[in-house]
């Protein structure tokens, strides 16, 4: 085996870890973003219910000042019943009144209705001051673990990279090259076990002449098909057979008599 070879498939195991562990760290932002869509979704409902609790208490107000209002019509209109003259006039004028006073009395319905609402949206705007609340404690434990693994991983991933570092310093200038360029058009895979007769990089099949020769050659071996430097992992059937020592057991010659 080629003395770099064995550097070479540590390497590129090393470069795949690292590609594999920045993939996930890459996907850590977007799930602490998601980890807080509850959240999120909890402070929406409670805005929803303290604009429908405002709306309501608006509509009451608006109400109260309503009968205040005519109220205040009916008192002036009494004032004025000494000015009346006619009968017509005063009938009129109680007609104004019984008028108004019906008004109170549906404005007065309204009022209870609307005070029903009010106390179900405060009972809804407290609830849902609740639900944040727990959805903030549960943001809180889920961001923690989060950044916890992000540490874990951009540590890991700072020791791989120093292992690599420390590979790649054993390969010659030249192997180096090679391997470089290999992974770049190999899309990060630059060296592949040949099982079979087959490259498990690209999985297409080698000359037989090429796995034969991969067994026992110093040189390093690129796929014909990929580009990608080939190994083979020796199994239990390349190593030489022992011979079979046991001699035939001598016949048995009877004596004659």
């Amino acid at each position: 085996m080629n003395e770099q070879l064995p550097f070479l498939i540590a390497l590129q195991k090393v470069d795949s870890e690292i590609v594999a562990q920045r993939k996930v760290i890459d996907t850590l932002p977007a799930r602490l973003s998601s980890s807080e869509a509850p959240l999120k979704e909890a402070e929406s409902l409670l805005l929803r219910a303290q604009q429908s609790h405002a709306a309501i208490e608006k509509k009451k107000r608006a109400k109260e000042q309503a009968v205040e209002d005519l109220q205040e019509k009916i008192r002036k209109i009494r004032q004025r019943s000494t000015d009346i003259k006619t009968n017509k006039e005063y009938q009129a004028h109680l007609k104004e009144i019984e008028t108004m006073e019906r008004e109170i009395s549906s404005t007065e319905d309204d009022l209870l209705v609307l005070m029903e609402e009010i106390d179900g949206s405060v009972k809804a705007v407290a609830e849902a001051k609740a639900r944040v609340a727990e959805e903030a404690r549960r943001s809180d434990i889920r961001r923690a673990e989060l950044e916890k693994e992000i540490a874990l991983r951009e540590e890991a991933l700072s020791r791989l990279v120093k292992e690599r570092d420390s590979l790649a310093a054993k390969l010659d200038p030249s192997t180096q090259r090679l391997y470089g360029m290999v992974r770049k058009a190999g899309r990060g895979l630059a060296v592949a076990e040949a099982v079979n007769e087959v490259c498990q990089g690209c999985n297409i099949h080698i000359p037989p002449q090429l796995f034969v020769e991969l067994k026992s050659t110093d040189e390093l071996l690129q796929c014909p098909q990929c580009g990608r430097i080939l190994f083979y992992v020796r199994t239990d059937k390349d190593l030489p057979q022992p011979k079979n020592s046991m001699k035939p057991a001598p016949s048995e010659e009877g004596d004659d008599e």
